[in-house]
């Protein structure tokens, strides 16, 4: 027996309040990371920046890339080392992945991280694929999009919704608030949000909102519950971090040892759509 979870995509960035008090912290890499079902890993590290009260160019963020380490990554039978390179589709622009390996539903993933003194070990499972059965447009809110998945009662699932905007974003951005845990929620599921109250900004902060020619790829996911934790706490610190009268200081939960960040397993399926279209969505191939 299934059930639909209704979840409305969020298609804008967050930006959070500075703290007027700085901390020093121990030098620690961080590490982005993911594997999708049928997709090869992509890795990012970096240090962390300290905390300064003077302002800090992007050209200078450059220094805190990780360019030179040693990325391995392995499924339980193979091994293989990352090729680092460049690439303007991501922001830092330089990547560790291969072509090598592929993400494979019900597979535990290891990753080690090695730079100088830095060595991080972090693990993740591919849960199975969860997919999008319909789009429903809220044509009283242009701007809400409800994507209807199925769920299965019997099982415990997290689902995490990823958005790019073909034309205007290189790769996927996370959608805020389309982070769900099945046994919270009452079905049909539905967050209503009215992207028009959240106005959404390119990098150099110029204000934008979807039109009816944009044409969307969406990425759902099934998660863990390690990577639930994870975005959830990081939720929280966006949405709770820009309110004056309440510091939420809490740090994330991590699967990442020895370092900061995630390494992600996605049983995730790709499609296309228009917002204001009148059909189902595509799925990628």
């Amino acid at each position: 027996m299934k059930q639909n979870i209704i979840i409305c995509l969020i298609l804008f960035l967050s930006y959070s309040c500075t703290e007027d008090k700085f901390i020093e912290a121990e030098p620690q890499m961080v590490v982005e990371g993911w594997i999708d079902a049928g997709g090869y890993p992509v890795v990012m590290l970096s240090q962390i920046i300290p905390a300064s009260e003077n302002k800090i160019s992007t050209d200078n963020l450059k220094d805190y890339v990780i360019n030179w380490g040693k990325v391995t990554v392995s499924d339980g039978e193979n091994t293989v080392v990352l090729t680092g390179k460049k690439s303007d589709d991501y922001f830092p622009p330089y990547i560790y992945t291969t072509s090598k390996m592929r993400g494979e539903e019900g597979k535990t993933y290891c990753l080690t991280a090695e730079y100088k003194d830095f060595y991080v070990t972090a693990q993740t499972t591919i849960p199975k694929k969860a997919k999008i059965e319909s789009i429903e447009i809220d044509y009283d809110n242009k701007y809400s999009i409800n994507a209807i998945i199925n769920d299965n009662p019997e099982e415990k699932n997290y689902y995490k919704f990823f958005v790019k905007v073909i034309g205007r974003d290189s790769c996927y951005l996370s959608s805020n608030f389309a982070l769900i845990d099945d046994s919270d929620s009452v079905f049909p599921y539905k967050i209503p949000i009215n992207i028009g109250e959240s106005p959404l900004y390119d990098r150099d902060r110029k204000k934008y909102t979807i039109s009816e020619k944009d044409k969307l790829h969406i990425k759902v996911a099934q998660i863990d519950s390690v990577m639930y934790n994870f975005w959830d706490d990081y939720k929280n610190i966006i949405e709770l971090g820009q309110n004056p009268f309440f510091r939420y200081s809490n740090s994330i939960r991590s699967n990442i040892s020895g370092g900061l960040g995630y390494w992600a397993g996605y049983g995730s399926t790709e499609y296309v759509c228009k917002p204001y279209a009148h059909n189902n969505p595509i799925e990628l191939k």
